[in-house]
């Protein structure tokens, strides 16, 4: 008998230590995947290896998968994360207040620290140190905007000219070539007289002569926010749990847009992204 128990015993542990090795990552697999999508900001292999770690250890933490989709404009991320094609997406706070005005039950989760440690970030007008304009050179001159739907974009680049050279962006001959890094090397190349950009971008590209001409106010961080109604929102809380209680060992391994830490968001940071403007008068293509 003694035997026999003992034998029961060590079935037992054999029995618990499998599946608290192999069973959560099975039931990991049957689950849903939660779908994912960040902001185009720099080139596309950029992104996926920077995102990817970051999902990986969600995915770890959680007993949950992750997929990862990717598309080619802000606009494209905001629509899909609005219409539930994703659950997550990594979004500057632009495209969440547009999400906002549509009426849109987005959840803001956490917001990504700048490499400075703050939870908030400015947009720079950005010109070539060896050629910088005056504010009457910019009538009519190419100016280098990321996208419609970027912060730093057509909102965020005509309150800045407003403050730097009281000129309209619309007197400009504006453009937009999708990326922050693809503005910082126009205007470093001599194809536009200025650019509008994250502070961020402005610092990485200071030694190829890129300087800044004018910041705006504040702006909360870049974040990730989630529709939950496809998946629930007591999984979102906690990924937010997660992700505040991370340490530092870890995410000091993702990407260079993700790596400084987070902190708990909420709809009262967004006041000074509404004060740029409605998302709605944007235009989505120069005029001719």
């Amino acid at each position: 008998m003694q035997r026999t128990l003992s034998g029961k015993r060590c079935f037992l542990a054999l029995f618990t230590i499998f599946c608290c090795i192999f069973l959560p990552p099975l039931l990991a697999q049957e689950r849903e995947p939660i779908r994912f999508a960040p902001l185009p900001m720099e080139n596309r292999e950029m992104i996926i290896q920077g995102f990817y770690p970051l999902l990986a250890y969600l995915e770890q933490q959680l007993g949950h998968p992750f997929e990862m989709h990717y598309y080619e404009s802000n606009q494209e991320v905001a629509s899909a994360l609005r219409d539930g094609t994703i659950d997550l997406a990594f979004l500057g706070p632009l495209p969440y207040v547009s999400l906002q005005h549509q009426g849109a039950d987005i959840i803001p989760l956490v917001f990504f620290r700048e490499a400075n440690g703050l939870a908030r970030y400015r947009c720079a007008l950005v010109v070539f140190a060896a050629d910088t304009p005056s504010p009457a050179d910019l009538y009519d001159a190419p100016i280098a905007l990321t996208q419609p739907l970027s912060t730093c974009g057509y909102l965020g680049a005509k309150a800045l000219l407003r403050e730097f050279a009281d000129v309209s962006l619309d007197a400009t001959d504006y453009r937009y070539l999708g990326s922050h890094e693809a503005v910082a090397l126009a205007v470093i190349a001599g194809e536009a007289r200025a650019g509008s950009v994250r502070d961020e971008f402005a610092v990485k590209y200071a030694p190829l002569g890129l300087t800044v001409a004018a910041y705006t106010d504040w702006l909360p961080a870049t974040g990730l926010f989630a529709n939950a109604s496809h998946l629930g929102e007591a999984l979102f809380a906690d990924v937010q749990q997660i992700l505040l209680a991370t340490p530092e060992s870890v995410y000091q391994q993702w990407g260079s847009s993700i790596r400084h830490g987070m902190v708990k968001a909420s709809e009262a940071d967004f006041a000074g992204v509404y004060r740029l403007g409605d998302p709605h008068s944007i235009p989505q293509k120069p005029a001719p």
